[in-house]
């Protein structure tokens, strides 16, 4: 596919990005395929300029070390420097389907994308459950990956250390997810899939939440 032919396209619909550091996400049906572009070339020239271009070369090198990853859209390649394509995947995010229940298997095939991301030395780092798509056929789509972390064979300690605890977020915001959509006990599915170190750093986090919610003067669920 031309990509040059995403910049004369109409797009069928768009996300504008939520905040001016933000793409903006257009969908495009060009050459009988589904195409979605993140672009930020509507951003002021210093955003496009300096986070446009960092964060999609960023996403662009995770889009490639992801590649052939059964749920993970195919890359097809940058539109300049500040936009990306990639095949549009038809699915609706989870952020859609608030107080919705879905069956535990989803969340294990879901575990088992993510765990291949970490396996080619990927992680995540802000996974969202606006960026897990559920397709018609129920499968699982993991998308956005502007905040991916890539350390690759010769990656060194700092690197990986980052790696690793990127690795770690990933696996509880799945297992809330998990536990959000299934009814299960949230600390106990974090102990059960994300393992005992994220399982604290997860505690940890909560503690910190709950005395910040207090110093605010607001409630915090436990």
């Amino acid at each position: 596919m031309d990509l040059k032919k995403v910049r004369a396209a109409e797009p069928v619909r768009v996300i504008r990005g939520r905040n001016v550091s933000k793409a903006d996400v257009g969908f495009y049906r060009l050459d009988g395929m589904g195409v979605v572009a993140k672009d930020y070339r509507r951003r002021p020239f210093l955003i496009r300029q300096t986070v446009g271009r960092f964060f999609t070369r960023r996403e662009a090198a995770a889009y490639r070390a992801a590649a052939g990853i059964p749920g993970i859209p195919e890359f097809l390649g940058r539109v300049g420097p500040c936009a990306l394509t990639m095949r549009w995947i038809e699915g609706t995010p989870l952020s859609a389907l608030a107080g919705s229940h879905i069956e535990p298997a989803f969340f294990d095939r879901a575990a088992s994308i993510l765990e291949a991301l970490h396996d080619r030395g990927i992680a995540l780092g802000d996974l969202h459950h606006r960026d897990m798509l559920v397709a018609p056929d129920g499968s699982p789509w993991l998308v956005d990956f502007a905040m991916a972390w890539v350390a690759g064979q010769n990656a060194g300690w700092l690197r990986r250390s980052v790696f690793r605890r990127f690795q770690e977020l990933d696996r509880v915001a799945l297992a809330r997810m998990r536990a959000r959509f299934t009814g299960e006990d949230e600390t106990a599915t974090v102990l059960a899939t994300a393992g005992p170190s994220a399982a604290a750093m997860h505690s940890r986090g909560r503690r910190i939440k709950r005395l910040w919610d207090r110093l605010r003067g607001r409630s915090s669920p436990r």
